[in-house]
């Protein structure tokens, strides 16, 4: 008996991220990354080809549930794609050979150069390994006949990094759950972790995500959208998409991030000019010549983790500074299991006597970790005062 799938709708998105940025520019502003300074130019990024292929399938056939809102998820994107210097194809209910048909036009254009991003929003399967997109028309009465009936990821990214462009975006926002479990909330899109990939998932596997109301946007999409407006770079939109949807959620929706892009910078929104010379300023002076005044050692940081999670998770100090006259920490927490995790941490923070100088109590909040993978946590003190932290994990 095949079970229907129903629209627990676990929104995912998978980014493929290949290539440096362009050097060519009069436009630059100035980045951190792993507490080193890094120079940004926009100018050619502003001038190079951007093309996208945007998706939205709501009314399916057979087995598969019809769904509400990805045509209005589709569309959003596209006209914020659009507003951005992107050249959309737009396509709303394909069929298995529109599908290939649009695909063939957006490879052709891609391959001139510049920036590619594929979005695509409807059901999506993970069958023995492989993900798969559905188009409305598939026919699909056993997990054998999906190769068939739908179309692999795999041989999509494959044609978009064989297009040699500069940088590859793929997004699906789709569910996760797999109709041929017995049990509900079980399966989902397998994760995608090649070097020069970026993903993030609306929330961890086999977990239910926000769909809206019928006529709006998901959840996760519509904070995508929100911060897709800001000129933010790619981590950070997908970083505070995050936290909004975990908070609007009532802690009940965590999407994840698995972030292995290798060079380069991406942005939706472009830093202007005077954003550029903010941007730099503030970080001219958390990044200046080295003193004792605004650079803590690494040591700063001391981490007390449970008995029952020591075998289970690595906690490592990245880096430490002073910015604004705060100590800032950030940290790298490692998932060493084949299963999630989900725990919980809090700072305390410390003065040069030892003394806890805190204005306000230590809170736990949350970290999800998928199974072997890591998460990144900044985290700035209160007090000025504070010169070294310890970090719990419960």
């Amino acid at each position: 008996m095949i079970l229907k799938l129903k629209r627990l709708v676990v929104l995912s998105s998978i980014l493929l991220y290949t290539g440096c940025a362009s050097t060519d520019s009069k436009v630059e502003i100035t980045t951190t990354d792993n507490s080193r300074a890094v120079k940004i130019n926009t100018t050619s990024m502003s001038q190079e080809q951007r093309v996208a292929l945007v998706i939205g399938n709501n009314n399916y056939q057979g087995v598969m549930s019809k769904l509400s809102n990805p045509v209005n998820d589709a569309k959003s994107i596209r006209d914020i794609l659009s507003s951005r210097g992107f050249n959309v194809i737009y396509r709303e209910d394909v069929s298995k050979k529109s599908l290939r048909d649009s695909l063939g036009k957006f490879y052709s254009k891609i391959s001139k150069g510049g920036v590619g991003m594929l979005y695509f929003s409807g059901h999506g399967l993970e069958v023995d390994g492989q993900n798969y997109l559905i188009p409305v028309d598939a026919n699909i009465k056993a997990k054998s006949d999906t190769e068939f009936e739908a179309i692999a990821l795999n041989k999509i990214t494959k044609r978009m990094q064989n297009a040699g462009n500069r940088l590859n975006i793929v997004v699906l926002d789709a569910c996760r759950n797999d109709p041929f479990t017995k049990a509900i909330g079980v399966g989902g899109l397998a994760k995608a972790e090649p070097i020069g990939l970026f993903v993030s998932y609306a929330t961890g596997a086999g977990k239910v995500a926000s769909d809206g109301k019928v006529g709006e946007n998901g959840l996760f999409t519509k904070s995508l959208i929100k911060h897709m407006k800001q000129p933010l770079d790619l981590q950070e939109v997908f970083q505070k998409s995050r936290e909004e949807v975990y908070q609007e959620s009532h802690q009940k929706q965590f999407p994840a991030i698995y972030n292995q892009t290798i060079n380069g910078k991406f942005f939706f929104t472009l830093p202007d000019e005077a954003t550029s010379k903010a941007t730099a300023s503030t970080t001219a002076t958390a990044y200046q010549v080295p003193t004792h005044q605004n650079i803590v050692s690494t040591s700063s940081s001391k981490f007390i983790i449970t008995p029952h999670l020591k075998e289970k998770i690595t906690v490592e100090s990245l880096s430490s500074r002073v910015n604004n006259e705060l100590l800032e920490t950030i940290i790298d927490v490692r998932n060493n299991t084949n299963k999630e995790i989900t725990l919980q941490y809090r700072y305390r923070w410390f003065d040069d006597s030892g003394m806890e100088v805190s204005n306000n109590m230590a809170i736990w909040k949350p970290l999800f970790l998928e199974a072997s993978d890591n998460s990144r946590v900044k985290k700035s003190a209160f007090n000025p005062k504070a010169v070294s932290c310890k970090i719990y994990f419960k």
